[in-house]
């Protein structure tokens, strides 16, 4: 079985809720509005399961295996928002 890091499909972004936990794993990107949930304007985090480098929101879990590099900028639905560059350490 394929690698998760070497397989682009197991990377895909995600939608979850606002009040859903975060999979083990998983990292938050950005925010989205999504009919499934709760709530007008952004009510959803999107997650995927991080590259070897990702940028990922500030309040986003780091996976083990991951540290944070430096602190850096995400698009949000307001503008920009504090996020961090996190790496593999191999």
């Amino acid at each position: 079985m394929a690698d998760r890091f070497e397989n682009p499909k197991a990377r895909k972004n995600r939608l979850v809720c606002l009040a859903a936990a975060i999979p083990e794993g998983w990292v938050v990107v950005g925010e989205h509005h999504s009919p499934a949930c709760d709530g007008d304007g952004p009510n959803a985090r999107v997650i995927k399961l991080p590259g070897r480098r990702e940028v990922v929101s500030s309040d986003s879990p780091i996976p083990d295996g991951y540290r944070k590099v430096k602190e850096t900028e995400i698009a949000v639905a307001e503008g920009k928002a504090r996020g961090w560059l996190i790496e593999r350490v191999d």
